[in-house]
């Protein structure tokens, strides 16, 4: 994977516009790895990836297929392991007090609404929420921003048949179960 290749062939995140991944379909380039662990941590071939410019860079690349995620290029594909989900949720906003807007770790943010919605998955023998984020890439919440929700959702009594919700444009979003 050439690094000037890929800048070439990428608007930046701050445009909050992504390249087409979903257009390019390459050959797949294996023998190098690149993980992301379960605290949203990026590595190459076992080390941490410390450039927080190159995270970016690659996450914009990041696409998604049959439950397998690749960094791509026009002309490259190249596997990535990971953990839980690309994108940790690293805070939330209530705008207007009816949206619901998510800020990730990797400078992007969005709101929960009929597209980026959550569910549960069992993680280690307990239940956590992904958020779809965009182009059916996942992320999960930090501990701090998820016991914030929690707090949001039982201050506004945000509970239905034992699962605790927030409400965003007009949808409620599963973040966890009531034990």
């Amino acid at each position: 994977m050439n690094i000037s290749d890929l800048e070439n062939n990428i608007v930046t995140n701050s445009t909050k516009k992504f390249p087409p991944v979903h257009l390019w379909n390459p050959e797949l380039c294996e023998g190098q790895e690149i993980s992301i662990n379960r605290e949203g941590a990026w590595f190459y071939n076992n080390s941490e990836i410390k450039n927080q410019r190159l995270i970016q860079l690659f996450s914009s690349v990041l696409k998604k297929e049959n439950n397998f995620y690749f960094l791509v290029t026009p002309s490259e594909k190249v596997p990535v392991k990971v953990e839980i989900a690309p994108y940790v949720i690293i805070n939330f906003d209530l705008l207007d007090d009816k949206v619901i807007q998510l800020d990730t770790n990797l400078d992007y943010s969005f709101y929960l609404d009929k597209i980026n919605t959550s569910r549960l998955i069992e993680y280690n023998n307990t239940h956590i929420p992904l958020v779809h984020v965009r182009n059916s890439i996942e992320g999960f919440f930090n501990r701090s921003t998820y016991y914030k929700l929690v707090d949001f959702a039982l201050a506004n009594k945000l509970i239905k048949d034992d699962a605790l919700f927030i409400s965003s444009s007009n949808h409620d979003h599963l973040i966890g179960k009531i034990a």
